[in-house]
């Protein structure tokens, strides 16, 4: 409170309406002083504040079944229905597929509001996959995710024809295992070889331009080629017969990893 001292209760007297005007306007400047040391304060703690944690990613299990509902409700003879992606996800004309997802996709182990937010997720995916329709970058995006999960693929043949042979030493496999990662793994485009002129008919068959790791040491080099042996020999025949052909083209720009060990990456000169 603000208490006006001083001054003769007769003088008080004569001038109330002045000392209340007085009294209002410094009430009215206490008020917005505390409003802003406040704000101040809640600034500085939404500054200083950690991070919320990053949300889990969804269930596989869950993303199968929405899937394959809206697959389901699309196909179906009688009644079909599918989001449009033109409008929102909120939209009115949106929700009754929603409904109908998250009624067969609900259980203990996944609640509705799980449900619900995860086939928010699948519609954001939609419409993205629609806008690049239009936009006539479907193609290219498909092929960015073959070239990643190709090497993802390498990745883990790799590692597990490491961590299943027993004709290396477990300080063998701990070396290994250092470099047999995605960011060791080169890149690979699609092509086609052309067939023979003495048969037509056979279709060009598609091979792997390899995009070589420069910086990659002779001895990462030989550690993953013993792999890619092993690799080769527990294949099964049918598997053996997939293997696409391979050559190298024009190496890669990709710098090393940060984390990558010393002994795995050569200087460039």
């Amino acid at each position: 409170m603000i208490y006006i001292l001083g001054g003769s209760p007769a003088s008080a007297g004569l001038d109330t309406t002045c000392q209340e005007k007085i009294l209002s306007s410094l009430q009215s400047l206490q008020d917005q002083i505390a409003e802003l040391r406040s704000s101040t304060v809640t600034s500085s703690t939404a500054a200083t504040a950690p991070e919320p944690p990053k949300e889990k990613r969804i269930a596989k299990e869950l993303s199968s079944a929405i899937h394959s509902t809206v697959k389901h409700l699309r196909d179906q003879t009688e009644n079909a229905m599918e989001w449009n992606t033109s409008l929102s996800f909120t939209d009115i004309a949106n929700r009754r597929v929603t409904d109908e997802v998250v009624t067969a996709c609900q259980s203990d182990k996944f609640p509705a509001a799980v449900v619900r937010k995860a086939a928010r997720i699948y519609f954001a995916s939609l419409k993205r996959r629609s806008k690049m329709v239009l936009a006539g970058k479907l193609d290219e995006s498909k092929k960015r995710q073959r070239k990643v999960q190709r090497k993802h693929n390498k990745a883990h043949s790799r590692m597990n024809a490491c961590t299943t042979s027993t004709a290396i030493t477990a300080e063998e496999k701990n070396e290994a295992t250092k470099i047999l990662t995605v960011d060791f793994m080169s890149s690979e485009e699609t092509g086609q070889e052309t067939a023979g002129s003495d048969n037509e008919r056979v279709p060009p068959a598609t091979i792997f331009k390899l995009r070589p790791l420069p910086w990659r040491s002779d001895r990462a080099n030989s550690i993953i080629a013993s792999m890619d042996r092993k690799a080769q020999r527990r294949s099964s025949d049918r598997a053996k017969e997939m293997c696409r052909k391979r050559y190298n083209g024009d190496p890669s720009t990709r710098q090393p990893p940060p984390s990558a060990p010393a002994w795995a990456v050569k200087e460039l000169s």
